[in-house]
């Protein structure tokens, strides 16, 4: 009877525990930017020179319930008014949850032996039924940032497209 009773806590602790996490995916591959309403505030739309739409949304504002991603932006990103890539951006924070989260939700990856988890810069794929997801962990200006790009290879073609206007013009900079 005891087995009994810990089995059924643990599983209604499994279940609060997913009830809480927190659902970025608040839109699908393809749908327009018109579905995403956060409540009380409608997020600012910022356009690029390189055809493409950014919606960007504090965590805070996605998941009111799970502290664990603060400080991290959700960035949706639309060409031709379809979702094309969802990133979640960790810019300067002195931890891996990026890292930790993308280890337990897609599968852990070899790091250096002997190296902690925070000074190690490079990325890794994973594919998940039609999406790609990748984490990056790169130094940027005055410091470094954890990245997770989630795109869907049925968008693959628009991205690659996008990728190399903005790899152009980035090259223009030199």
């Amino acid at each position: 009877m005891n087995r009994f009773i810990i089995y059924i806590f643990g599983i209604f602790l499994l279940a609060q525990s997913n009830a809480l996490a927190c659902n970025f995916k608040i839109a699908n591959f393809g749908s327009p930017k018109e579905n995403i309403k956060i409540e009380p505030i409608q997020p600012v739309l910022m356009p690029d020179r390189f055809g493409g739409e950014s919606l960007i949304i504090p965590m805070e504002d996605l998941c009111k319930n799970d502290k664990s991603l603060y400080g991290t932006v959700a960035i949706y990103l639309y060409i031709e008014n379809k979702l094309t890539r969802i990133q979640l951006y960790r810019p300067n924070l002195d931890d891996s949850k990026l890292m930790d989260y993308a280890m337990g939700r897609y599968g852990f990856f070899n790091l250096p032996e002997g190296m902690p988890k925070t000074r190690w810069r490079g990325s890794y794929i994973w594919e998940s039924g039609n999406d790609i997801i990748e984490y990056i962990r790169t130094d940027i200006h005055d410091g470094y940032a954890e990245i997770i790009d989630f795109t869907s290879k049925l968008y693959s073609a628009g991205m690659a497209d996008y990728n190399a206007k903005v790899g152009e013009w980035l090259d223009s900079q030199q």
